[in-house]
């Protein structure tokens, strides 16, 4: 079955579905603008794409003079699919912007600028159009943890991530940087497949980094049962 991607824009899934495709997997793209499907009937597996910030006061917090590119419409989109799709039994994943809004639809917190956490200390943000490149550690009994094992390093570019120390109900940590900002989240007893990371899979090579082809086949083992 296809997965369904969500998007911010029609052009901003392309790297995402390619990914997808790359690993044998179709995909419908879905934007703010049109209308959730009907049925979920015909989906394998919702993926939550990257974009901008989460609106703030969906986790009740004031906005930082940082966070840029909120779409409520999409927000809100976004929280419904991850609602119907779980209550359907249907794997939920997520990259970038995607982890933060499975934190927040399950009532999680975010941290609204991450340099001002690490104070120079790591790197997360793009630098002249290019990743960053940081430490990334696995908790011991977490699925990630034996599929990419040996991986030491993932790429980034963004300026949010989940709050540690606000992790939604039904989630817990899978992966954190160097410094501790979270990378990777899973469900824990939620009725469905639940799997985010922080990093942009899509841009790493797809056949040859295990970050993206060896996650990629997990989630495909996740969505195929």
């Amino acid at each position: 079955m296809k997965w369904l991607v969500t998007s911010a824009a029609k052009a901003k899934s392309d790297n995402y579905r390619k990914w997808l495709s790359i690993g044998g997997v179709e995909s419908v793209r879905i934007i703010p603008s049109e209308p959730a499907p009907g049925d979920l009937a015909p989906f394998g597996a919702l993926l939550l794409t990257g974009g901008g910030d989460v609106d703030p006061a969906r986790y009740h917090a004031m906005p930082s003079p940082e966070t840029d590119g909120v779409d409520g419409g999409r927000d809100e989109l976004e929280c419904r699919l991850i609602e119907r799709f779980i209550k359907a039994g249907k794997p939920v994943f997520g990259i970038c912007r995607g982890i933060q809004i499975l934190n927040v639809a399950f009532g999680g917190k975010l941290i609204q600028h991450v340099p001002s956490v690490l104070r120079g200390n790591e790197q997360h943000m793009q630098t002249n159009r290019k990743d960053s490149t940081h430490p990334v550690s696995f908790t011991k009994d977490a699925k990630l943890a034996e599929v990419l094992s040996g991986v030491a390093a993932v790429n980034s570019a963004h300026h949010q991530a989940v709050d540690p120390q606000a992790v939604g109900r039904g989630l817990r940590i899978m992966a954190v940087s160097g410094r501790g900002i979270v990378e990777a989240v899973e469900g824990v007893n939620l009725g469905a497949p639940v799997l985010a990371v922080q990093w942009h899979p899509e841009r790493l090579q797809p056949f040859a980094h295990p970050a993206s082809a060896w996650l990629l086949n997990l989630m495909k083992d996740l969505a195929e049962g």
